[in-house]
């Protein structure tokens, strides 16, 4: 129906590792996934925050505890099935159909500006800078109409912050993290910071260094939060 309408750049999100769920039935959801097509599948691992409704149910007994070797196995799953019907896998989470990457998402992980209009959008300024807008749609249209700035929040990130979230987002691209661009970026050399963590991890089997870039293995996207929290 979305074709017919007249759409050309069709996404899917699906989560893996939800409780309950089979690797059978991860399989099944791929396939009808794949037989349809998109441009762009957004694939997730369940993570499953305090405070939710789904973690009460956990606690309480009500849901089972999700499997992190089953999910892990879906994730492998995902990547062979998914590549092997002609998708790019270029960032964690995330594979396209060849010229239909986020165009948007990049510039997240690239660090660079956008600018965000309307209620509750956010923008950076590509440095240290973020603001975010109103979330209440009612007090936002106010603000517009008092002609007062709907920008209810800001936020500048310091040095070591920005250099953190520098590395943890570009980590996140399959094409590996640049370390000329950090080196211009910040005036430093990353493998010169974190000569020891860098070893550790290449070690490990988690990361590959060269002279340009660092990028994560197979091993080390199954195990990426704890490469990741090794910068923050």
């Amino acid at each position: 129906r979305l074709r017919e309408a007249g759409f050309e750049n069709v996404n899917f999100d699906l989560i893996a590792g939800l409780p309950g769920q089979t690797l059978a039935g991860w399989r099944r959801n791929l396939d009808e996934a794949l037989k349809l097509r998109p441009e762009h599948l957004s694939l997730y691992l369940l993570d499953v925050h305090e405070g939710t409704p789904l973690a009460d149910q956990i606690k309480r007994g009500m849901r089972p505890v999700p499997d992190d070797d089953l999910a892990a196995e879906m994730y492998r799953v995902m990547i062979d099935a998914v590549c092997a019907a002609g998708y790019e896998h270029y960032e964690i989470s995330n594979f396209c159909l060849p010229g239909f990457s986020a165009r948007h998402n990049t510039k997240y992980w690239t660090g660079e500006p956008y600018y965000g209009f309307g209620c509750s959008a956010h923008s950076y300024d590509g440095e240290r800078r973020r603001w975010s807008n109103e979330r209440d749609a009612a007090r936002y249209v106010q603000l517009i109409e008092d002609e007062q700035s709907p920008v209810v929040e800001r936020t500048d990130l310091s040095g070591e912050q920005a250099r953190a979230e520098s590395i943890f987002l570009g980590l996140r691209l399959m094409r590996g993290f640049d370390l000329q661009n950090y080196l211009r970026r910040f005036g430093n050399d990353l493998r010169d910071e974190y000569e020891v963590e860098l070893v550790r991890l290449r070690d490990a089997g988690l990361i590959e260094v060269d002279e340009k870039l660092i990028r994560l293995t197979t091993r080390g996207v199954l195990l990426s939060n704890e490469v990741m929290t090794t910068f923050v």
